[in-house]
């Protein structure tokens, strides 16, 4: 089985069937996948579950996926989006490409095809993740690092205050201040072991807290501590056997675990002093907000401070007894040396710390993903060995020259400018070395000093296949332009040959009605030609009654000449005819003209409404006919088909045109009692090539190509019905 891409993708469908499909189909190769019927679904289970890809339709109820995209860019601009809908209008396409989405797929889509355009989004998303965890990890450690090296710098002011100072109370707050802010905790205190006779007791005797926190150096409980109790006999037998204490409140008995939840402590840490081999107490810090893990440098360097302290303490105590017991010079001169051997001592431990830290500092440099210059005049001193890795050259072949000797000269400038600004700034360049081959190189310069020499360190790394990715990236949407073009042509080519197979098969629908309308006054251009004919015979005529006969019968002419015009109009090709500004009432009728006869002839009652002249909108006056020919072809079809089912004594075919102004839309509503049409299906009516009728008795054209006409006029059409009472089609569109 194929190991699953591990991203979250979230699959937007508004179409049952599809959904379900390609939902089976994507839980086959990605670990996590979630689902929505709709764009604002779609948008809501992208705020909650955060989706490395989204593949979405773009034709959805509620909110549509161009609209989804958008409001998912005002949240995150670099989100991976594909698209994949049975639409290819070039609107379509463009708003997409707007929208700055990866992928445009056709449905259907092979699986083969979908898979192959997830798994490239998927290995994108992975390196984009894979890099975004190797830089935080590089991020957490510089921060120990720079937390050390802090660390490691209080702890010598704490010395030269020690020195300087001597150790005081002042002095021991000034250090708990420094340590306690370095170290980030809540509070910082030392404890000083005393005695009441035989009794070990322990008190708190200096604090420091951060800010917010509530001090404990006046909390009668820390004073005077029988080290022997219960609670404390285990603190005292670790701190007397120089172990340090951590741990969480939870890991004290009580009544001690109690004292510290009541401080708010979440975690604390404990190193005793040592003032040669006696134990004089301990240094503590507490977290107050977290559940703290101390890494080992930190611990050590805590504990370095407890044995400084207890080396300040050790000096004091000397001191004092000096002073005070007045010992003899010789004495002194002892005390004195075993002081200076302490500092030594401390002296060449500090010298070993450092020379740990320079070795690590080596090791990541040595160990850096990212290749490292070193520039002084700018030539290269020091390399590391990603240099040679990215340049496919050995260290003698780079070091001692300049760095523009590897660079091709169009980049030089770029080079000088990264130096002479000293920017944050990443730039991109194009390397080489010798005959070898081309590398495109990204690069940041830093200017540093260098045994007090001004120098640069240039960072740099291979995006020799980005380069190429991008190269490839630009040639395929060049040829993609293209195709969409010829799509768009051979899209609007075929709509416009399914437009006039539809008039055409109006026109063949409506033949009956218009051979009525021919036929009627050809009859009465006949019974006039036949009457003038009888009344010359009888020489009985006169130019008076001739001349009426005359302007009759031309009336006839003129009528079936209106008909024949107004056909071949509605019948031409109207894709170049002009938009013009119409009167609506004028259409219905034209529409009405052709088939009320034959809805008569079907007995189908056609209630019309007293029609507003003052109604005018824009448009081709032709199209809109074809879409008022195609709503009242299906409304004879349903109640039609809804007769047989019904006796006719007890069933009245009705279709009701409703025609009013509605805040500056004109809305006309036609509604039948017809068969109505399933809650199931009513969706896709306006799907091309979607019918419910036999092959003999519609194409499923009709209203796809109504809505496009509409929505050509900015206007909008819906549809309401229910199963085998009523069908109600509402057009609106915008009055001028």
């Amino acid at each position: 089985m194929m190991e699953k891409l591990d991203i979250k993708l979230l699959f937007v469908e508004d179409d049952t069937i599809i959904r379900n499909v390609y939902k089976q189909i994507l839980k086959q190769f990605v670990k996590t996948l979630y689902v929505a019927s709709d764009g604002k679904e779609g948008y809501d289970s992208y705020l909650i579950n955060k989706p490395d890809l989204i593949v979405t339709d773009i034709k959805m109820p509620i909110m549509n996926g161009l609209d989804m995209i958008n409001k998912i860019r005002e949240q995150d601009k670099e989100m991976r989006i594909i698209i994949m809908s049975a639409y290819s209008e070039s609107r379509f396409f463009i708003n997409a490409i707007e929208s700055g989405v990866k992928g445009f797929l056709i449905k259907p889509v092979e699986t083969p095809n979908l898979k192959d355009v997830i798994q490239e989004q998927a290995n994108d998303i992975l390196m984009e993740k894979r890099l975004d965890e190797e830089a935080h990890k590089r991020h957490q450690a510089e921060s120990e690092r720079n937390k050390g090296e802090d660390l490691l710098r209080a702890l010598l002011t704490t010395i030269t205050s020690f020195f300087h100072d001597g150790i005081n109370d002042k002095v021991l707050n000034a250090v708990l201040s420094l340590i306690g802010d370095k170290t980030n905790v809540s509070r910082a205190y030392i404890f000083k072991v005393h005695y009441d006779g035989d009794k070990q007791l322990i008190s708190q005797n200096n604090e420091w807290v951060a800010d917010g926190i509530t001090a404990e150096i006046k909390n009668p409980e820390l004073k005077n501590m029988d080290m022997n109790s219960d609670h404390l006999l285990i603190v005292k037998e670790r701190l007397s056997q120089k172990q340090s204490l951590l741990g969480k409140p939870e890991d004290f008995i009580e009544p001690l675990r109690s004292q510290l939840i009541k401080q708010s402590i979440k975690s604390l840490i404990i190193i005793p002093i040592f003032v040669k081999e006696t134990w004089w107490g301990f240094v503590g810090f507490d977290d107050c907000y977290d559940v703290r893990n101390w890494t080992d440098s930190e611990v050590y360097s805590l504990e370095m401070l407890a044995i400084m302290l207890g080396g300040a303490l050790y000096r004091k105590k000397v001191e004092d007894e000096m002073t005070r017991l007045n010992l003899k010079l010789e004495e002194r001169v002892l005390e004195r040396t075993k002081e200076l051997e302490l500092e030594i001592v401390e002296r060449t431990n500090a010298q070993m710390r450092l020379k740990d830290s320079e070795e690590k500092y080596r090791l990541i440099y040595e160990n850096a993903n990212d290749g490292i210059f070193l520039l002084i005049n700018n030539v290269i001193i020091l390399i590391n060995p990603k240099v040679s890795e990215i340049l496919d050259a050995p260290p003698k072949n780079i070091i001692g020259y300049a760095l523009g000797e590897f660079v091709k000269d169009e980049y030089i400038e770029i080079i000088k400018k990264s130096f002479s600004e000293n920017s944050v700034n990443k730039y991109e360049v194009e390397a080489q070395v010798q005959l070898k081959n081309e590398v495109w190189l990204e690069m940041k310069a830093t200017s540093i000093f260098w045994e007090d020499d001004p120098a640069y360190l240039v960072f740099v790394s291979n995006i020799t296949m980005r380069k190429k990715a991008e190269y490839e990236v630009n040639s395929l949407n060049k040829n993609l332009e293209i195709r969409i073009e010829d799509e768009i042509k051979r899209v609007n080519a075929q709509q416009q040959l399914l437009v006039q197979k539809s008039k055409l098969e109006s026109i063949g629908e409506l033949s009956a009605g218009l051979a009525h309308e021919i036929n009627q006054p050809l009859g009465g251009i006949s019974m006039g030609l036949e009457n003038i004919m009888i009344n010359l015979s009888s020489d009985s005529i006169d130019n008076t009654y001739l001349k009426t006969k005359i302007d009759v019968l031309f009336s006839d002419i003129e009528r079936i000449k209106k008909i024949i015009e107004h056909v071949r109009l509605f019948s031409r090709d109207q894709d170049s005819a002009k938009v013009d500004k119409f009167s609506i009432s004028d259409v219905i009728n034209n529409a009405l003209g052709l088939v009320s006869k034959q809805m008569r002839g079907k007995n189908i009652e056609l209630i019309t409404p007293s029609m507003d002249d003052g109604i005018a909108i824009m448009g081709n006056q032709y199209r809109l006919e074809q879409v008022f020919l195609n709503i009242l072809s299906n409304a004879r079809y349903a109640v039609q088909e809804k007769e047989k089912t019904i006796s006719p004594e007890k069933f009245n075919k009705k279709i009701d045109i409703n025609i009013h102004k509605d805040n500056g839309f004109a809305k006309i509503i036609i509604t039948d009692n017809g068969i109505g049409i399933d809650n199931s299906i009513i969706s896709k009516v306006f799907d091309p090539f979607f019918t419910t009728k036999s092959e003999d008795k519609g194409t499923g054209l009709g209203l796809s190509i109504s809505y496009g006409i509409i929505s050509e006029m900015d206007g909008k059409i819906d549809i309401e019905s229910k199963p085998n009472e009523f069908t109600k089609m509402t057009i609106q569109l915008p009055i001028v």
